[in-house]
């Protein structure tokens, strides 16, 4: 937050800059989409040593793998974050809602899960438990 303004930019830098150890400070032919905006720094001042060192030596394998992936002026554009919701929708051992039957919650949103793995995985739970139940016969306007 602090690195984007504390106004809700996400810091962002261009791909060749982050390679060759340099701060941006002007946009090449790609602009981020992202609103309310990006404002260009140097990446590796946010993200841990060990990312920073494993993205510079990634994004030239990958960009042999598929053209443009490294170009110098595409733009990388903020950080994630691994964090969960802060609320929880309840939901039974059947992975429906508890207080609204036929809502199955699943991942990160409701709460379930951490990140995109963990989000998946929780996904492929909860279309199994859902799967079962109209499999079973279950509709969602039987009464409870």
């Amino acid at each position: 937050f602090e690195v984007g303004g504390s106004n809700y930019e996400a810091p962002g830098q261009l791909v060749g800059d982050f390679l060759a150890h340099r701060p941006s400070s002007t946009w090449g032919s790609v602009l981020p989409s992202y609103k309310p905006g990006v404002k260009l720094t140097d990446l590796a001042t946010v993200l841990p040593d060990y990312a920073v060192a494993a993205m510079r030596e990634a994004l030239p394998v990958f960009g042999r793998k598929i053209k443009g992936y490294d170009m110098a002026d595409a733009v990388m554009t903020g950080v994630e974050t691994r964090t969960s919701s802060p609320l929880r929708i309840p939901r039974g051992d059947d992975h429906q809602s508890t207080n609204t039957r036929g809502l199955y919650p699943a991942g990160e949103g409701a709460s379930y899960a951490g990140g995109i793995l963990s989000a998946g995985v929780d996904g492929i739970k909860v279309a199994e438990s859902l799967a079962r139940d109209i499999s079973a016969g279950w509709s969602p306007n039987a009464q409870a």
